[in-house]
């Protein structure tokens, strides 16, 4: 068995909290299971840019280690790159922790002990290769999820990675909207919180849709009302993954859009729904967000 994952880190140890007061924006009492979250196939060859990726946060020089280190056994480069910018923002937060995880990657003493090779935990060339042995030693490559849950036992910590690597191309084409769907399955599973558009705490409808979009450069207003008058109507037979889908009085409101989610395919939508279901896979035109279904709208470049 390998030793105890590292600890929370910088943004771990900010631990979740469901905020008291939940208001009735995008509330339903009807609940639904939240479906598993999607895994995410094909990356880009080390190398690779991917456009409208955000390579320019990554320090160059720690770019080409994160490759190198990565290639080794095929881990992709961007999750690599996604664990060095949540444990230290590239080592720029190198604290050692509450629970005593050091270094660039936060490492437990006893973990690098296993996988530093006898290198300095404060020095990304050394830091990570012995991330990248720890993360394949832990599945990766061949589940992405398991090796990143290992790294730090938190599911929110695994999905806050994912949606880091996403903004590096991992997984992505160039088309927005396959990042906007990729993003949006990256939070499957984060807690309902009213007024939230935070991955650190959670969402609620119209949040997570700002949030989305916000990762691939497009400003969305804040209410579900507003974003449907910001977006291009759509036939439902017109709606592409990507595209917003929209609903009409889900709870009393002067407003008549009052909830809305992001379109996957299959009729489909990732939802961040209500406390009980928090953010998952749903229905769109059949059940109950079917009965109130009011249109769909795509967001401008």
């Amino acid at each position: 068995m390998l030793v105890a994952s590292l600890a929370l880190s910088g943004l771990g140890r900010d631990a979740l909290r469901v905020v008291g007061g939940l208001g009735l924006a995008c509330l339903i009492t009807l609940a639904f299971s939240v479906s598993s979250l999607t895994s995410f196939a094909g990356v880009s060859a080390p190398g690779q840019a991917v456009v409208g990726a955000h390579l320019d946060e990554i320090p160059p020089d720690q770019l080409a280690i994160m490759q190198q280190a990565a290639a080794v056994c095929g881990l992709p480069w961007q999750i690599l790159a996604a664990v060095a910018k949540v444990e230290s923002d590239f080592g720029q937060n190198m604290a050692t922790s509450s629970a005593g995880a050091i270094g660039y990657g936060q490492f437990e003493p006893g973990t690098w002990a296993i996988y530093g090779n006898g290198g300095n935990p404060y020095d990304y060339h050394d830091a990570l290769p012995a991330m990248a042995r720890y993360l394949c030693a832990s599945g990766a490559p061949g589940d992405i999820r398991a090796a990143l849950f290992a790294y730090n036992h938190a599911e929110w910590y695994v999905n806050q990675v994912l949606a880091v690597a996403i903004r590096y191309g991992y997984g992505l084409s160039s088309a927005p909207s396959n990042r906007v769907v990729a993003l949006a399955r990256s939070q499957i599973g984060m807690p309902y919180v009213w007024g939230a558009s935070d991955p650190r705490v959670g969402f609620d409808c119209s949040g997570l849709v700002q949030w989305v979009y916000a990762q691939v450069g497009i400003n969305l207003p804040r209410t579900a009302q507003a974003q449907y008058d910001a977006t291009q109507r759509l036939a439902q037979d017109q709606v592409e993954p990507g595209d917003l889908v929209f609903f009409a009085n889900t709870y009393p409101s002067a407003d008549p859009i009052t909830h809305v989610g992001i379109y996957v395919g299959d009729g489909l939508m990732v939802n961040a729904a209500n406390p009980t279901d928090g953010v998952g896979v749903m229905p769109v035109f059949t059940g109950y967000w079917g009965a109130h279904y009011a249109g769909a709208g795509r967001v401008g470049s």
